[in-house]
């Protein structure tokens, strides 16, 4: 509808919804003076977005920007609803208030006193604006007794803060409180912050000519990407930091100039440009004001306390890991690359906060007693009889003052979790909470409510998509992005004629930017071990059998409809039937690559497929040529699994490793062996990188061989190209190495049957 009104009618009716807004808001604050408690909706914080209440005339009582974010509806620059605070009136309009040269009017006062010895509790009237902020508090909880929010006290400077960001709120400081700053020090930081926030609503001009949008670039730089306009282009000159990049055509600034160019910008009556989100100005406060230019360095931690036999083995990174950690007050994603040891950093940094034990750790079934031996290893102070391992339901929780459990089982221990919430949490392979509506995530949401310290573990937190780090992020500082729009529609995702896609990605550097300042640690082995071997890829190209010719034409079709974009459940069923056929066409070519490897000198390598067929043919030849070898796949007890690596790790004799790529992925050490053979592609490259560094870890001291077998004529033409793209994106923001065809050799083996010969590797 909207695309048949002209330009002029479009800002008539934006002119009227920010006039009716204007006035509701004076309503407002005058009702809200007579009151003297909060009313709202309790928890710690929801994945559900509230209801706000809605008037006659449509529209609701507060919009999306008075929640604190940078959310936008509809296309990316289509008009949206300010919130109340923000609603700037017409020409015309009759509110005191916002009329220039006018300092606002405190309408809504109040004060912080204690509420016992580690909280203090706000005493105010209703404001929709004051709500949103303590819902942005971590430690945040609503009393419905006494109709008031409460707050720990490490959370007191940030929603002083905040809460100075609005204009006609007034809230006394907590007497004896936390000394945070000087007054007058803290009174000057508040108001320079608020008047930064201010910028990120009200800033949408739906009859602009021009339109453009500020991105954070680097740690202390942004860049404005706009169209060009006479005026917009003076505006530059005049800054101080400006910087104009020949190749990308963008001007950029420091972030001590963002406040000067954006109000420069601002009065540029045809231009619109739309902020740094609300995020970025909260993380990087310190630099907008020039207070700050380098990272702060992050102090060392007192581990005294601490197993002596643990922190004397910790390698430099990972002490710095741990002191981040403690820096962060035990809440962080940390996602190192996989093999840099984060178990250890994990139970170093949930050892600095024993005091506050009974410790939880949440793993995926499999390694439930990998974690157990990990603690007898690493922390001897801690008595065996005290790690419990959660083997079924009816188990207690709390049953060891070290308390392991799988993801599925904790969702069916839901009744135990109210009664005993837990202080420290351990989630391993965080990024199985990627998805809000699975049953693990709503099992564990309880638990990440009322934890003091979360230590998320994941080296792919992103997988495949970095939208699906909002979860981890949520867990770990809910205030960044209190709702998954706020996430969605800026950082992580783009604008499509419908809405918004949540699938992909955008502004990846920005996002990256903003975690790696607030809660994430990633280190990747090239940067902190450069004594570790480097992965050496191959891509293997083998000949098929077994797919008949009308088979073969048919699914071939129906991959190439896929490719050209027909998107439906009809196509993609049939990209599976291929995947499942590829299977069967390979099976031959990936024994005799088996066994070419072997005649070649590789005592021990790892095997990993996907399909239950190929790895019964694997061990079944192995098992009748007299090889050694082990198994792990989904049927493998986790009781076991541990056995087999051992096995396969001590043994001296050639020793094949067939494992599961879906199955044994996560949680074993290989590093015996030197080279990994990926018989089978998987659709998920996360999972596949995983797999990789089975053997390419700590302790590696032999350069690592990765194959990859493909076959033309296959699923592997689409698979390949698929996988390349997903792990070029995880590459920019961040989450992976490189991209897992990057400097791969090339190579191709020829059935012997045939006559042909096969192709040793060199080492």
């Amino acid at each position: 509808m909207s695309s048949s009104l002209t330009a002029e009618q479009q800002q008539k009716i934006e002119e009227n919804r920010r006039r009716a807004l204007a006035i509701r808001a004076q309503r407002q604050a005058a009702q809200s003076n007579n009151q003297t408690h909060i009313s709202g909706a309790t928890g710690s914080f929801s994945v559900s977005e509230p209801h706000p209440k809605t008037s006659s005339s449509g529209l609701s009582s507060y919009s999306g920007s008075a929640i604190g974010s940078f959310y936008k509806q509809g296309t990316k620059h289509g008009a949206t609803s300010p919130s109340v605070q923000s609603a700037a009136p017409s020409s015309g309009t009759d509110v005191s208030n916002s009329l220039p040269g006018k300092t606002p009017a405190i309408t809504v006062r109040g004060k912080c006193v204690s509420h016992s010895e580690e909280r203090f509790r706000v005493e105010v009237g209703y404001h929709a604006e004051l709500i949103a902020v303590f819902k942005n508090i971590p430690s945040r909880n609503y009393d419905p007794a006494t109709k008031m929010w409460n707050f720990s006290l490490e959370d007191y400077r940030q929603l002083m803060e905040e809460s100075g960001s609005i204009s006609c709120i007034c809230l006394k400081p907590l007497v004896g409180g936390i000394d945070v700053e000087p007054a007058s020090s803290r009174s000057r930081d508040t108001a320079a912050l608020g008047a930064l926030l201010k910028l990120c609503s009200g800033w949408q001009r739906p009859g602009a000519t021009v339109q453009g949008h500020a991105t954070l670039v680097s740690r202390s730089r942004f860049e404005v990407d706009v169209g060009y306009h006479v005026d917009v282009i003076a505006a530059f000159k005049q800054m101080p930091s400006k910087n104009y990049d020949m190749k990308t055509r963008k001007w950029s600034f420091l972030l001590e100039d963002y406040k000067r160019l954006m109000d420069a910008l601002g009065a540029i009556p045809s231009v619109e440009i739309e902020p740094l989100p609300r995020g970025v100005i909260q993380v990087f406060s310190a630099l907008f004001e020039g207070s700050q230019t380098w990272p702060s360095e992050v102090p060392e931690a007192d581990l005294s306390s601490i197993d002596p036999s643990l922190t004397r083995r910790l390698m430099p990174f990972q002490r710095d890991g741990v002191n981040f950690a403690v820096s962060k007050d035990g809440r962080l994603l940390l996602a190192d690359d996989m093999g840099l040891g984060k178990t250890v950093q994990a139970i170093c940094i949930a050892a600095y906060y024993r005091k506050e034990w009974p410790l939880l750790v949440v793993a995926p079934s499999s390694v439930r007693f990998t974690w157990a031996e990990a603690f007898r290893q690493w922390l001897p102070s801690v008595q065996p009889d005290s790690i419990n391992v959660i083997v079924k339901g009816k188990d207690n929780l709390r049953g060891g003052l070290v308390n392991i459990i799988s993801y599925d089982l904790l969702s069916k221990m839901d009744k135990q979790q109210a009664a005993n919430p837990f202080n420290v949490l351990i989630m391993d392979e965080s990024h199985f909470l990627k998805n809000m509506k699975t049953a693990r995530f709503k099992a564990a949401l309880p638990l990440l409510k009322v934890a003091k310290r979360v230590i998320l573990l994941s080296g792919t937190p992103a997988m495949s998509r970095p939208s699906e780090l909002y979860s981890q992020i949520l867990a770990v500082k809910p205030s960044l992005f209190p709702h998954f729009r706020d996430f969605g529609t800026r950082p992580a995702c783009s604008p499509l004629p419908w809405g918004w896609d949540y699938s992909g990605s955008s502004n990846l550097g920005e996002l990256k930017l903003m975690l790696e300042e607030s809660l994430m640690l990633r280190r990747l082995k090239s940067e902190v071990l450069s004594q570790l071997p480097a992965k050496q890829r191959k891509v293997v190209t083998v000949t098929t059998d077994g797919i008949n010719t009308r088979t073969k034409a048919a699914l071939s079709a129906a991959a190439k409809d896929l490719a050209k974009g027909q998107h439906n459940n009809n196509m993609k069923e049939a990209l599976l039937v291929f995947f499942n056929h590829t299977a069967e066409a390979k099976i031959k070519a990936i024994m005799e690559y088996i066994m070419d490897m072997l005649e070649c000198g590789r005592e021990k390598f790892l095997v990993f497929a996907h399909h239950k067929l190929v790895l019964d043919f694997i061990t079944k030849e192995l098992g009748e040529k007299g090889i050694d070898y082990i198994r792990i796949d989904g049927s493998t007890p986790s009781s076991e699994r541990q056995q087999l690596c051992d096995r396969f790790q001590f043994t001296d004799k050639s020793c094949v490793a067939v494992l599961s790529i879906t199955a044994a992925n996560m949680g074993i050490t290989l590093h015996s062996a030197a080279l990994v053979v990926f018989a089978e592609l998987f659709w998920n490259p996360g999972i596949m990188i995983q797999a990789e560094d089975r053997v390419h870890r700590i302790g590696q001291t032999s350069n690592v061989d990765i194959h990859y077998l493909v076959a033309k004529g296959t699923a592997d033409d689409y698979l390949w190209p698929m996988i390349q793209e997903k792990m070029h994106v995880l590459e920019q923001v961040g989450l992976s190495e490189s991209n897992l065809s990057e400097k791969a050799e090339s190579a191709s083996f020829h059935s012997k049957v045939r006559g042909t010969v096969g192709v040793c590797s060199d080492r």
